[in-house]
């Protein structure tokens, strides 16, 4: 769940409810994935993964199809979600290299959710977090795991800056072997020469 936090999973606090409750949402093409991490929670999920079709923003006529689950809110959530949000906003906590040190599977889980290669470093897509956040995850990918990192930009959105982080080509070499035990088969593609 920390790595999906990390990248594209989220946990909301909906409608009466007081507790949170974990959803997923990832590409038809990441279908596996997606039962993937249901297997890994379906104790707290009422009803396994469906497809859902959604219009595509930025052209209304086009159809995208996509695979979510949501777990029941349950008070075990609760945790992370103290963590991970400030204003139901989603943030990079202040202990994250706690939260990160001895735990290459949640590593693993944010490069399949937000990871792409890019000749041969690997980029992640961090845009959704704030420059100062994002340094903060610099800092702790080079004290765990010793990566050289650095923040590029990547254009603009309504006026606004867009960062986000690049792991170094040598870098990437170390970063197939914290992952390896972990990527899923079909992610072997976001990391350059990758063979486990």
């Amino acid at each position: 769940m920390i790595g999906s936090l990390l990248g594209d999973g989220c946990l909301r606090i909906m409608g009466r409810c007081k507790v949170p409750a974990f959803s997923v949402s990832h590409g038809e093409g990441q279908k596996d994935y997606v039962f993937w991490k249901y297997e890994k929670l379906k104790r707290w999920i009422k009803t396994p993964p469906r497809e859902e079709e959604r219009i595509y923003h930025k052209d209304r006529s086009r159809k995208t199809f996509s695979w979510r689950f949501q777990t029941l809110s349950n008070e075990v959530f609760s945790d992370l979600y103290k963590t991970f949000y400030q204003n139901r906003k989603k943030i990079i906590p202040e202990n994250i290299e706690l939260l990160l040190k001895d735990s290459p599977l949640s590593l693993a889980v944010w490069l399949m959710d937000d990871g792409n290669k890019n000749h041969q470093a690997v980029f992640l897509n961090t845009q959704s977090f704030s420059l100062s956040e994002q340094q903060k995850l610099c800092k702790v990918l080079h004290k765990i795991y010793g990566f050289d990192v650095n923040i590029n930009k990547h254009g603009k959105s309504n006026g606004i800056e867009l960062y986000r982080i690049r792991i170094n080509t040598e870098s990437t070499r170390k970063l197939k072997t914290v992952v390896k035990n972990y990527l899923l088969p079909q992610f072997y593609y976001k990391i350059p020469d990758f063979s486990p």
